[in-house]
């Protein structure tokens, strides 16, 4: 079926050009804690691109950059946490998951964010357009309305068509070809899937339920930068008792909430000093630090650089 996909798009020039396809190397980004590389690209008339981007660990890095506003976005992330904020959009990408969105069009706030780990985070972006899909799908938006802002547990085939993607097993010739019979796999599966009807096992829906838990809890935490963390109102938001709560976040991704929110609050804290509008002490007070000292500690845990350090480097 696919193959019978990728002749039809052939034959009536979906896909009539190729501008960038690259393995010899990572294409070294400006900041030394991102690798981006992009795998495949089309131009006129179905604009796409498949990146690749690795953030380095015990990194903190905001990748909003490779978001283009107007467009739909899957991401395939196989390692390490990061989130995902825009209007109407709160996610936040786990492990194995893959997760659909799409980046309103105009200046709205966008926040595209490395949760810090030990871990170093891969994952893969598919960046194209509705316009361009219904030039492959027929009347395509009502079945992807309803599959943006989900997000899934990858199954053994997501992860074989994640390997596949990053290191095709055809020869160069055949590589843009094989590029975009897989990219209309992954849109078949993803944009368009159906729930299946049986009955989960209990194990899958725990698991369902747990993931749930963690996503919103730290959503909320992300949400709520210059708030103290309470973990009994958390828990109660989320629906779940207090201890339970703290020891699912710490089991699912090997941080406590405490540190989850220190590395949120460091992450706003870089993107204000960058900017330049405010100082170290009025940056501390807004997200949440009444101590000066409590700062710049865990400032330099997170960024191993003093926050005054940092400052200057900005400007």
């Amino acid at each position: 079926m696919i193959l019978r996909l990728v002749l039809i798009c052939l034959e009536s020039s979906i896909f009539p050009y190729q501008v960038a396809l690259s393995h010899d190397g990572m294409e070294q980004a400006p900041s030394k804690s991102l690798q981006s590389l992009t795998l495949h690209a089309e131009t006129d008339p179905f604009p796409l691109r498949l990146q690749l981007l690795r953030v380095a660990p015990h990194t903190a890095f905001n990748w909003h950059s490779f978001l283009e506003p107007g467009q739909i976005h899957l991401a395939l992330n196989h390692s390490g946490e990061g989130i995902v904020l825009a209007p109407n959009t709160r996610l936040t990408l786990l492990p194995q998951t893959l997760s659909i969105f799409e980046i309103p069009e105009g200046k709205a706030p966008l926040t595209a964010t490395r949760i810090s780990s030990a871990t170093e985070h891969e994952f893969l972006i598919l960046t194209l357009s509705s316009q361009s899909l219904a030039r492959i799908f027929p009347s395509p938006e009502k079945a992807i309305r309803k599959n943006l802002g989900v997000i899934r547990r990858w199954t053994q085939r997501d992860i074989q068509l994640f390997n596949d993607l990053i290191s095709p097993p055809v020869s160069d010739i055949a590589c843009r070809a094989w590029y975009q019979a897989k990219i209309l796999e992954l849109l078949s599966l993803h944009l368009f899937h159906t729930p299946s009807l049986e009955k989960p096992l209990f194990c899958t829906q725990f698991k369902e339920r747990t993931h749930r838990h963690v996503r919103l809890a730290l959503e909320l935490l992300h949400s709520r930068l210059s708030e103290p963390l309470d973990l009994r109102d958390l828990a109660e938001d989320v629906g779940c008792a207090p201890h339970y709560l703290s020891r699912l976040v710490k089991q699912d991704t090997g941080k406590t909430l405490s540190l989850h929110l220190r590395a949120f609050r460091i992450e706003k804290a870089a993107e204000l000093l960058a900017s330049g509008e405010l100082n170290v002490t009025e940056v501390a007070l807004s997200i949440g630090y009444n101590s000066l000292s409590h700062f710049t500690k865990a400032f330099k845990n997170e960024k191993e650089i003093s926050p005054s350090d940092f400052l200057r480097r900005s400007q």
